[in-house]
């Protein structure tokens, strides 16, 4: 009777390793899960960072034709740039909703022609764009400052999709102005 020798595993045994297994495998699912939502927050900015980008191109093109041609459709939306830079902070909650009747503005290009165009507040479901979640504030510098330039300060706020609350990035540039 070589059978009632050999033992088998108890039931207690048996459900210790089944809880070990669930365990380590819930927390494989936990790990995988944020890491596909802090992969999807990197997408998200990364999307925004390069429309900021493109912001920041047809800034310079609307200023570079400006300089070359002031009569240039291109060079007329940089002085439009200019005669609007009187803006001063323009204030969002903490759902981006922008605040205090303050205007940006955003920038289109068409072909090779590029249009200011002011922004009206809209909030994203997911990803801001130039227009919807994306706006431009111009600052002039003070009178008297050589050489003369506008700080251009490009902001962005989402609903991210991969982490819950708003997102938000603001960058600066600082355009020479030469005209003034």
């Amino acid at each position: 009777m070589a059978y009632r020798q050999e033992r088998g595993d108890t039931l207690v045994e048996v459900l210790m390793a089944i809880v070990i297994i669930s365990v380590v495998i819930v927390g494989a699912m936990t790990m995988m899960s944020r890491g596909l939502a802090a992969a999807q927050v990197a997408v998200e900015h990364s999307q925004v960072r390069m429309s900021v980008n493109g912001q920041i191109e047809m800034l310079r093109f609307a200023r570079d034709s400006y300089v070359a041609n002031p009569t240039d459709p291109s060079g007329l939306q940089w002085a439009a740039v200019i005669a609007g830079s009187n803006v001063t902070a323009i204030t969002y909650d903490t759902s981006c909703n922008v605040t205090g009747g303050k205007q940006g503005f955003y920038m289109t290009k068409s072909g090779t022609q590029v249009t200011r165009t002011v922004y009206t507040p809209a909030t994203p479901a997911t990803v801001a764009t130039p227009g919807t979640g994306m706006w431009i504030e111009a600052v002039l510098s003070p009178a008297g400052i050589q050489p003369a330039f506008v700080d251009l300060v490009i902001r962005a706020c989402w609903q991210g999709s991969g982490a819950a609350g708003a997102q938000r990035t603001a960058t600066a540039v600082r355009l020479y102005d030469s005209s003034r």
